[in-house]
């Protein structure tokens, strides 16, 4: 009877653990923008593009603009649901500032997240499309 109540209590501490939701997955893996509010962006697969990387273990993101480097804190919870917080930028100045300032702009209206078919969708809280990445 020990060792099922042990089991028991084993069990529920692993599946509450962090590492059971998604993001534990995405750890090191770049997410680049390709599409943002219906518009698709133009890629070169290299680090200039506009990208995500999460790290699931401290709850941050790093990535960039396609010019500035950008980072920040994550919170996910449940029924799919993704938070950016402050996201802060270096400030070079880029050709393609607008862009940046827009993509800065959506990341902060995310509310939810779906994976499909190789893709994280960030959404709105009318769970409209903002951003797809690859």
């Amino acid at each position: 009877m020990k060792n099922l109540i042990l089991g028991f209590v084993l069990l529920l501490s692993f599946s509450s653990c962090k590492s059971s939701f998604p993001d534990s997955n995405w750890s090191n893996k770049q997410w680049t923008v390709v599409e943002m509010l219906g518009v698709p962006v133009q890629t070169s697969n290299s680090l200039q593009d506009a990208h995500l990387i999460f790290n699931a273990h401290d709850k941050t993101v790093n990535g960039s603009g396609s010019c500035n480097r950008i980072t920040g804190p994550y919170n996910m919870g449940k029924k799919h649901s993704l938070k950016f917080g402050d996201l802060a930028s270096t400030r070079m100045a880029c050709q393609n500032q607008a862009f940046e300032n827009k993509l800065l702009e959506t990341f902060q209206r995310v509310e939810y997240y779906q994976v499909a078919t190789g893709e994280l969708i960030l959404k709105d809280s009318k769970k409209r499309i903002l951003l797809k990445l690859r």
